[in-house]
């Protein structure tokens, strides 16, 4: 232990950042998101760095910064917990901090959704207690740089719903405006539909309160929604808000933020992206794209604004309403600094201006799995684009990575899939 401790504290620090039991895997395999900046995400991670802070002064001194770097509120952990934190000096060491109904399972659904059905009432006080809370505790972690907000799963009750939602989500924006937090650069916004953004925007009466200085500082920013109300998909009394409609506020959002490096979207049924929802300032190092659909003249468009820098993209589930994969593709091609390159399950919308390059007979062949296209030359193209990653990657890093090998991995993983 002594020889242990010798050590530079950044170097222990470091080790201390791999005690846990590595990552959950989902049951699918497929891509994995690596733990996002600050977060404590690895199987009994918190567990372990609880134990070693109790070893000594010296090593409570070390673990102590990285335990109350990641706060997760939680209906489990309970208000009463953010309001201790944030009355205590460890406030100072909260780097991200996440506010959500329950803590999301990377598997084990039913168990999670079972939990909050069956004590709905006690859910909704625990949120209405945090839309109070919220006003006087957020602004007390001056040192945030990360603020995640996950309210997806919101539970609804039979009579007061719309406006037990609109006081929520009202609040968390006000409180979120009003915060003051100088060092935040990162909001990760994850709602139930494409309507509740719109509380995230400045309305006639917003003078005094303004989105604007907010997003303006921002460098990573993380915006998706996971509900419907269509028929059968659970929230169908909501109804009045079609995400079809509203999507118009993620649009709207997304130029407020110009200084941004990092882009997470994700939508459910109705997501489209066109050039509007990019800034012409937009100069992204990563993209991740998932369940929407986008002009292919958008993607295009972020892309070569962002030739100097993309170094990460990825994309799942995303159809082109218009152009073609094979622009984009090769448009990729010329990003001198792009090392990743993950797609999967895209192709093109089945009524959009490219449907008639959307085959019939989807999941008939391999290559189905990464672009559903009638056009081999869109394959071409995704080839041509792995090449240029190998030549990235040996520029850059050293690192040689054959074809064959990225088509085994899928191989690999569609027999997994199966």
């Amino acid at each position: 232990m002594p020889t242990v401790l010798i050590l530079p504290p950044e170097v222990l620090q470091q080790i201390l950042l791999h005690v846990h039991d590595g990552l959950r895997q989902r049951q699918f395999g497929g891509f994995e998101s690596p733990p996002r900046r600050y977060e404590l995400k690895g199987i009994d991670f918190r567990k372990n760095l609880s134990s070693l802070r109790l070893v000594n002064r010296a090593f409570c001194d070390l673990v102590t910064p990285l335990l109350f770097q990641h706060v997760a509120i939680s209906f489990d952990s309970g208000i009463d917990r953010l309001r201790a934190i944030s009355k205590s000096p460890l406030r100072r060491l909260v780097r991200r901090l996440d506010l959500c109904v329950k803590l999301r399972p990377v598997s084990g659904f039913e168990s999670y959704w079972a939990a909050i059905e069956d004590e709905t009432d006690e859910y909704l006080a625990y949120l209405k207690r945090l839309a109070i809370v919220i006003h006087t505790a957020l602004p007390r972690f001056s040192e945030v740089k990360v603020l995640k907000l996950d309210f997806v799963d919101i539970p609804y009750d039979d009579i007061d719903w719309e406006e037990n939602t609109t006081d929520l989500f009202e609040s968390l924006a006000t409180a979120v405006r009003r915060s003051e937090l100088d060092k935040l650069d990162e909001l990760d916004l994850w709602l139930p539909l494409a309507f509740d953004f719109g509380y995230f925007l400045d309305n006639e009466d917003a003078d005094d309160c303004s989105s604007k200085p907010l997003f303006r500082r921002l460098r990573y920013l993380d915006l998706r929604y996971e509900q419907s109300t269509e028929e059968g998909e659970g929230i169908e009394f909501r109804w009045m808000y079609p995400n079809q409609e509203y999507d118009k506020y993620i649009r709207k959002l997304l130029p407020l933020a110009p200084n941004i490096c990092a882009l997470w979207l994700q939508g459910s049924d109705a997501l489209m992206l066109d050039r509007s929802a990019f800034s012409p300032s937009h100069r992204l190092r990563s993209l991740n794209l998932e369940s929407l659909s986008m002009t292919g003249d958008a993607f295009c468009t972020i892309v070569h604004q962002s030739m100097e820098t993309l170094e990460q993209v990825v994309v799942r589930g995303v159809y082109l309403e218009s152009g073609r994969w094979k622009k984009i593709l090769l448009e990729m091609c010329k990003l001198p600094l792009l090392t990743h390159f993950y797609i999967k399950t895209c192709g093109y919308q089945a009524e959009g201006e490219s449907a008639h390059f959307n085959p019939s007979d989807l999941g008939s062949r391999p290559e189905d799995s990464i672009i559903e296209t009638t056009e081999s030359d869109d394959l071409d193209a995704w080839r041509a684009l792995l090449k240029r990653l190998r030549e990235n990657k040996l520029r850059i890093h050293g690192i040689d990575y054959s074809e064959e090998d990225e088509l085994e991995d899928l191989r690999a993983e569609r027999e997994e899939i199966e």
